[in-house]
């Protein structure tokens, strides 16, 4: 199961032009299931699967892959 816990993650944060990409999103995709991710631009769906790929850290919150904590592995694993 992919689980995905009150993520957040800003661009350019704490300045005039801070953007947030993602707010306290939860999400929860069972094993064999297949998930479809649609929206308009800046939506946040390539911020999604970066912070699912390890490309991109959240500000908070936290990623699992059956169990195991995704967040502190580096990105080509």
């Amino acid at each position: 199961m992919l689980s995905i816990e009150n993520v957040t993650l800003s661009f350019f944060k704490d300045t005039i032009n801070e953007k947030i990409a993602l707010s306290d999103l939860s999400l929860k995709i069972p094993k064999g299931q297949f998930v479809t991710v649609i929206g308009g631009n800046g939506a946040g769906k390539s911020t999604l699967m970066q912070i699912i790929s390890g490309s991109a850290r959240p500000d908070c919150g936290s990623v699992h892959l059956d169990g195991e904590d995704l967040l502190p592995l580096p990105e080509y694993k």
